[in-house]
């Protein structure tokens, strides 16, 4: 169990500079970028190498919201390019409703490189109440990989967890895994704190 030194990165040249700082157990990044969706993205990506099964960890403490689409959240990505093939369980900054949407909480990917994206949502049809509602600063989302499958997980207390979605989608060894953040308005930068990003690798029960 490990607590990850970060490598900060503006996927696709966002008009806008991000950054990260890490101070601690407290991750704070500042993003720009018009977007984490279609066939490329712009966004801030801070980033580690790795390897095999693995499963990652992490409180969201808050996320600025300059669009309705602005995320952040746990990817997994093939390259820094920015049309790579991707995962990501992310979190928007509140509940209002968007595309198949009642919370927080969506899944994305990119199978192939300058592909176009796809989402997993709440089971449809939605209920008038979020099944995965905002809970900051409660609110944890967890990424885990075995083998070829990719499960997103979600907290209020980082003990108990609730299953969001599985997903399947093979990564090669050399994969990077993160924290991603993107503004979804290309003129304004979005600040989101983290904590407790918790890193474990190999084989899990």
């Amino acid at each position: 169990m490990t607590i990850p030194n970060l490598i900060p990165y503006d996927v696709g040249q966002p008009r806008l500079t991000g950054t990260t700082h890490q101070d601690g157990d407290l991750v704070t990044i500042t993003a720009g970028g018009a977007d984490i969706w279609g066939n490329r993205d712009e966004f801030h990506f801070a980033h580690m190498p790795v390897a095999g099964d693995f499963d990652l960890s992490v409180r969201v403490e808050g996320v600025e919201m300059a669009d309705t689409y602005t995320k952040a959240g746990l990817m997994l990505r093939a390259s820094l390019d920015d049309g790579a093939p991707h995962a990501m369980l992310l979190t928007f900054g509140n509940d209002q409703p968007r595309n198949k949407n009642n919370g927080a909480l969506e899944f994305q990917s990119r199978l192939v490189t300058k592909g176009e994206c796809s989402g997993i949502y709440p089971p449809q049809p939605l209920s008038d109440r979020p099944d995965f509602p905002t809970s900051f600063p409660q609110h944890w989302l967890r990424l885990a990989r075995q083998g070829e499958v990719l499960s997103g997980f979600f907290s209020t207390d980082g003990q108990n967890w609730k299953t969001f979605c599985t997903h399947i989608q093979s990564f090669a060894d050399g994969a990077l895994l993160g924290l991603a953040v993107t503004s979804h308005n290309a003129d304004r930068t979005v600040r989101a704190t983290f904590r407790d990003l918790i890193l474990i690798q190999g084989p899990q029960p």
